[in-house]
């Protein structure tokens, strides 16, 4: 009985080992989540960097953030990064304060603008596809106030019942084609709704998926020469991992 139970029991032990090491080497990997914050950017107290030095772009964390600077006119479009929240402020030099009562992580954050005339349409790259997670979105102290309150110069109306201005985000693989969009409305003022964004609030951007995500603005009040919303948006904590 001995000769016969030690090879039984050993080989069941075998296969226990297999099995167990067949169920380790099947699990999924945990994908890597990072955030980037714009913490690893510097800037003086209440200032901004909108591409001045022609540089057209500026990395933080994992991201390229790509920008277009106008050195005629000083006009820019893409992302500039600012840390200013002066929520008082109104008119065009309003168009880097967020408008929110505090800002986020270490203060700077990035201001995505939609550009006519440069043109740029603001986008940031990967190095390699990732996943999107989330993002935090708010609008600056420029738009929020034309929203609000409309401008009889831009000229721009003031929002009232079934208005609204979205960002449309679109992911775009290695071989620049659009994977994937959706819809982040800043302001919402459809089927009886009041949202007009004066907070740093979280979106989801899932299912994003991609090497390249690009942002473009809309809205309700347009005229002849394209969009009167300014199209501008603020963004930080962008939440992703590899895809």
């Amino acid at each position: 009985m001995k000769k016969t139970l030690l090879p039984i029991a050993f080989a069941a032990a075998c296969l226990l080992a297999v099995s167990c090491s067949k169920d380790d080497d099947d699990q999924e990997p945990t994908a890597e989540t990072y955030t980037i914050d714009f913490s690893d950017l510097t800037l003086a107290k209440d200032s901004f960097w909108n591409g001045s030095n022609g540089g057209g772009k500026f990395s933080s964390g994992r991201g390229v953030f790509l920008n277009s600077y106008e050195a005629e006119y000083g006009s820019w479009g893409g992302f500039a990064y600012s840390n200013r929240n002066d929520t008082s402020a109104s008119g065009f030099t309003a168009q880097f304060d967020v408008y929110t009562s505090t800002p986020s992580g270490k203060g700077i954050f990035a201001v995505g603008y939609m550009d006519t005339y440069t043109p740029a349409i603001p986008t940031i790259t990967f190095a390699e596809p990732v996943a999107l997670k989330s993002a935090e979105f708010a609008l600056n102290a420029y738009a929020y106030k034309i929203i609000r309150d409309g401008d009889e110069v831009v000229p721009a109306k003031k929002f009232t019942a079934e208005d609204w201005y979205k960002i449309t985000v679109k992911s775009v693989d290695s071989s620049n084609v659009a994977s994937d969009s959706l819809e982040v409305y800043l302001a919402d003022f459809r089927d009886g709704k009041s949202v007009l964004i004066d907070r740093w609030t979280e979106f989801s951007l899932a299912p994003l998926k991609g090497n390249k995500l690009t942002f473009e603005a809309s809205s309700t009040d347009n005229g002849e020469w394209g969009m009167n919303t300014p199209a501008y948006f603020c963004i930080d904590n962008i939440a992703l991992s590899k895809e």
